[in-house]
């Protein structure tokens, strides 16, 4: 990845894709309450079909928009606008996300005061402001399974009787918003460009935490995210590459047994769906999970070919 000098303190970046009124309003929050920082903000939007780019530049006009002619996924979209960025920090941020007043300067300010924390990351709250899950430990089996049944309702136990106490440094944190050094971001190769979407903020954050750095999660400062608003309307393109990014990490990261064990694992899982969606005579969903087991069964992972 190219390094242009750096000439202001910070770039936000959105990858954009068919989300455009979602943008819109993200952008309206920024631009409000960035206005005495100096920044620019880098709108990546892969090939939408939905008008975006013309919103967005008819709406704000000083936001950079970079038009991929394809979709190159969320991974690599950042990589692209990282490249283009002049800002010492970069803001990686979803386009479903609305940025109140004071949640940035307050990321800047954490990120000053600690220079061991290379990655910054607010609480993230869903629409109705309630407590959203957006950081944990390093995947594997055993978390995973924590993290979809027992931590969501432990943590929002937690940030109902005392938010504070949530603050902490954590293995990994959402790919939704945080803050971290372009240099670092770089040096890194920024986003492993193989997860074309989801997972790719675990596998950045492990990587961070190898150069001996740390990740911060900070309750004092939020933002509210619109979980699966640039998601849930394109399921049949979302759940196959989420499957395939889930078992490339435990290829990257995890043992040969654990690999075995999730592929196995996910093959029965929607083979049982696919049973059910027959029984079901749900049409829609046979023909996405059909699509998911078959992206699973076609999954190679190099580690086991001998790479």
């Amino acid at each position: 990845m190219k390094e242009s000098a750096p000439s202001i303190p910070l770039s936000v970046i959105l990858v954009n894709y068919n989300t455009r009124d979602h943008t819109l309003e993200c952008l309206k929050s920024l631009q409000m309450n960035l206005k005495d920082l100096e920044h620019e903000i880098i709108v990546v939007d892969n090939a939408s079909e939905d008008d975006s780019v013309t919103a967005i530049k008819q709406s704000h006009p000083d936001v950079k928009v970079l038009a991929l002619a394809e979709n190159a996924g969320y991974a690599r979209a950042n990589n692209i606008a990282a490249a283009k960025a002049s800002g010492r920090l970069l803001l990686i941020l979803n386009c479903d996300t609305v940025v109140p007043a004071g949640t940035v300067e307050h990321l800047l300010a954490v990120k000053q005061r600690h220079t061991s924390y290379a990655i910054v990351a607010p609480l993230i709250l869903n629409e109705d402001s309630t407590f959203q899950l957006s950081f944990g430990k390093d995947l594997n089996l055993v978390s995973e399974f924590f993290l979809k049944f027992i931590y969501p309702f432990w943590y929002r136990t937690v940030f109902k009787l005392k938010r504070g106490r949530i603050s902490r440094t954590v293995d990994w944190v959402s790919g939704a918003c945080f803050l971290i050094e372009r240099s670092l971001y770089q040096r890194l190769g920024g986003f492993d460009e193989n997860f074309f979407i989801y997972i790719e903020d675990a596998d950045l954050c492990r990587r961070v935490r190898q150069q001996n750095l740390q990740i911060y999660y900070t309750a004092e400062a939020h933002i509210t995210h619109f979980l699966g608003g640039s998601t849930t309307r394109f399921p049949s393109q979302v759940l196959p590459h989420a499957k395939t990014s889930q078992l490339y990490y435990y290829c990257e990261h995890l043992s040969r047994f654990s690999r075995s064990l999730l592929s196995h694992y996910l093959k029965l899982r929607f083979g049982l769906k696919i049973f059910l969606s027959r029984f079901k005579r749900d049409k829609t969903s046979l023909i996405l999970y059909k699509k998911t087991l078959q992206a699973i069964k076609e999954f190679s992972c190099e580690a086991d070919t001998g790479r």
